[in-house]
């Protein structure tokens, strides 16, 4: 068994998909330690883990730290971040990057965590319940699971929107008890406000900016300073010195066409 790396308080363990493996991959694991921590990342209970590769999952990591103990939930960005990630319901997923990322895991008690950065290696992440796709096949998965019957699609579009109006109401009725007065006759100020907002579309909003920059341009003070008379002369000067040039060309090709006609 090959002795345990340390590389700038990071350790550095051996991943692999099975026993088997002849090509394991390498990744670096430490204490997650801020000065404040996040629901989502408690304090004393939260390893951090980078150089993930972007082929493992939830329940591959589960697997890789089952001696440590139980995992409460393992977190995966594609950098380290010590801000609270909040998930959002959306009805079509973000694609896949295909990167190496970062993973916090979060274990149930604070033992654990001390377990996991005393391991010395890491168990297989596949296991008889789970294997990890990689490869064609999982492309090919990936594939056949984005292509959704119309009737399964309209079943998830319905559960979504149902979701989604059942969010937006209790937003609505969350802002409309801040907007009531308090004992002391404060009135908390949401972001909606009193007056409704409309949604401003595309071209509404080049309309918006196409107002903005008249205003601009009507305010810009035109030979107003020396510098800008100065310039506005020389400007014409050039201009008018164009005009000359161009005129002798013109004289020049009519002379050059003329043609003697006696009779």
């Amino acid at each position: 068994m090959k002795a345990a790396k340390h590389t700038l308080n990071f350790k550095a363990l051996e991943l692999q998909l099975t026993e088997e493996s002849t090509a394991p991959h390498v990744i670096y694991l430490k204490e997650h330690s801020v000065r404040e921590h996040t629901k989502d990342k408690p304090q004393g209970r939260t390893l951090l883990a980078v150089n993930i590769p972007p082929y493992v999952d939830e329940k591959g990591i589960k697997n890789a730290f089952r001696h440590a103990g139980p995992i409460e939930s393992v977190q995966f960005l594609l950098k380290p971040s010590t801000a609270e990630v909040k998930p959002m319901k959306k009805f079509l997923p973000d694609p896949e990057k295909t990167t190496f990322k970062t993973a916090y895991i979060v274990f149930e008690k604070v033992a654990q965590l001390d377990k996991a950065l005393k391991l010395s290696k890491l168990e297989p992440m596949n296991s008889e319940n789970h294997t990890l796709k990689i490869g064609l096949k999982k492309t090919i998965d990936q594939y056949n699971n984005d292509v959704l019957q119309p009737k399964a699609l309209k079943e998830k579009v319905e559960t979504f929107m149902e979701s989604y109006d059942e969010y937006v109401k209790k937003e609505e009725t969350r802002e409309k008890k801040f907007e009531e007065e308090d004992d002391e006759g404060w009135v908390t100020v949401t972001k909606r406000g009193k007056v409704q907002s409309f949604a401003r579309t595309e071209k509404i909003e080049n309309k918006i900016k196409a107002k903005e920059e008249k205003g601009r341009k009507r305010k810009e003070l035109k030979n107003f300073y020396t510098f800008q008379i100065r310039e506005s002369k020389m400007k014409h000067i050039v201009s008018l010195r164009q005009k000359f040039e161009e005129d002798k060309k013109k004289i020049a090709q009519i002379k050059q066409n003329r043609r003697f006609k006696p009779f």
